[in-house]
């Protein structure tokens, strides 16, 4: 115990300060854009376009409860025999949503290491979403916040074309992005993907969550200006229109008595991989805490709950962050009729085609036209059947993402989104050549 205190005591201080009232930290416009202004209640109408801050019509009761999970990085075979099988597709333990149908996650993918035909898969027949999370990763945050929407653009519509390219998944089904790190990139960043995705998902709020989950911030489109607080600099300022912001609203973890101002509280995390568990590392204990943020949310506004993590945070001798995780996931579904685990352009389309649908209209909808039904799209998406191609073997040289030759695998499938059959990249795929050389792209 007392180790683990003397590690963190350096960050005290930090830690203290983080608990001051925040300020607004958004960057200066770009030069060809102007500071959106305040939202026109009136002009702001759905489908379109959703004033940041506004709340449904509904009374909370009435509220479908939106739970969102997400899985950034590779898509890989040992994380989906491991973790996303007994969650979504194994009979015998996959979970349910209350109109009977299995819960579906969200997917942001990186280039290295993914596993394209088991992408198509989860797309294809069970419904997942996919979508883009850059090519490259880059771990220097400064590349982050300095490149320019070119380089935004390469990166993350680069990454679109490869799944499409490589996972058979017609693009206009790409709809999303995060940013690597959560590390915002200002106007450079949204002017990129305004023109590209329907969405982004790396704006993390605290002001909105951690200690005020029961007033979240539902998602809202960026034609005028967020109230959205900014943890991460640098923020947008500028007006993207139709663009769809989905907040990732901060938990509270169970790192307890490491603010002397509120030893109550545990601290504030974006994604589970951050979240710190210092005296109880147990499923119960990783169960408790998930709990108990949810239930500040379902209590309270009812905007959408996102755990948000990677799959390495399964991995390894922790089993009990993966078993935490399971009895939550396993807990909320087998006691509440009104929570929904849907990807997150489901989320958005609820709002911006079916916000006046109470939870039991839901129910009711049993011809398939509710947005949480996937079973036209899984129809629709047969005509994208997967067949894998042998793995396309590359020796990779890239500075600065890989300084020496790497041996690198990639599985892809034996046919684009058009039908025509397709052989291995000539290249292996990266940023200057998203598709390796294989056509169209």
């Amino acid at each position: 115990m007392w180790q683990a205190r003397l590690v963190c005591l350096a960050s005290i201080v930090a830690i203290c300060s983080s608990f001051e009232p925040r300020r607004p930290t958004t960057q200066t416009p770009i030069a060809n854009c102007d500071a959106s202004p305040n939202c026109d209640y009136d002009a702001c109408v759905l489908p379109e376009c959703k004033c940041s801050g506004d709340l449904p019509t509904l009374e909370r009761e009435k509220r479908p409860q939106i739970v969102y999970l997400t899985y950034d990085d590779a898509f890989t075979a040992i994380a989906e025999k491991n973790f996303y099988s007994p969650i979504y597709t194994n009979e015998s333990t996959r979970l349910t949503n209350p109109d009977g149908r299995t819960i579906r996650a969200t997917h942001f993918l990186t280039a290295s290491y993914t596993d394209y035909v088991l992408v198509n898969k989860y797309w294809r027949e069970f419904g997942h979403e996919v979508a883009s999370h850059s090519i490259s990763h880059r771990t220097d945050l400064d590349y982050w916040r300095g490149i320019n929407a070119d380089g935004w653009e390469a990166e993350a519509s680069g990454m679109k074309k490869m799944i499409s390219s490589m996972a058979r998944i017609p693009k206009e089904d790409i709809k999303g992005f995060r940013a690597p790190f959560l590390q915002m990139g200002g106007d450079e960043m949204y002017t990129a993907l305004s023109k590209d995705f329907l969405y982004d998902c790396s704006w993390t709020s605290r002001d909105f969550g951690y200690q005020h989950l029961d007033d979240g911030l539902y998602p809202y489109t960026m034609d005028y200006a967020s109230i959205q607080d900014c943890e991460i600099e640098p923020c947008p300022q500028c007006s993207y229109e139709n663009f769809w912001v989905q907040p990732m609203l901060d938990l509270e973890d169970n790192w307890f008595d490491s603010n002397p101002l509120h030893p109550d509280w545990g601290q504030p995390c974006s994604m589970l991989d951050g979240c710190i568990f210092i005296d109880e590392q147990t499923p119960e204990a990783v169960t408790e805490m998930l709990q108990r943020n949810f239930n500040k949310t379902y209590e309270g506004s009812r905007a959408p709950f996102g755990l948000y993590m990677h799959a390495a945070w399964f991995f390894g001798e922790q089993t009990w962050h993966y078993d935490g995780y399971y009895n939550f996931l396993k807990w909320v579904t087998e006691n509440y009729n009104d929570v929904w685990f849907v990807t997150i352009s489901e989320g958005l389309d609820y709002f911006q085609h079916f916000s006046s649908s109470t939870n039991d209209d839901l129910l009711d909808m049993t011809d398939g036209s509710s947005p949480f039904d996937p079973s036209k799209r899984i129809e629709d998406r047969k005509q994208y059947a997967c067949e894998g191609l042998e793995p396309c073997r590359y020796m990779f040289n890239h500075p600065p993402d890989v300084n020496q030759d790497e041996e690198r695998y990639m599985h892809i499938c034996d046919k684009t989104v058009e039908g025509r059959s397709q052989r291995c990249p000539r290249e292996y795929p990266w940023l200057e050549n998203p598709c390796g050389g294989n056509t169209p792209c």
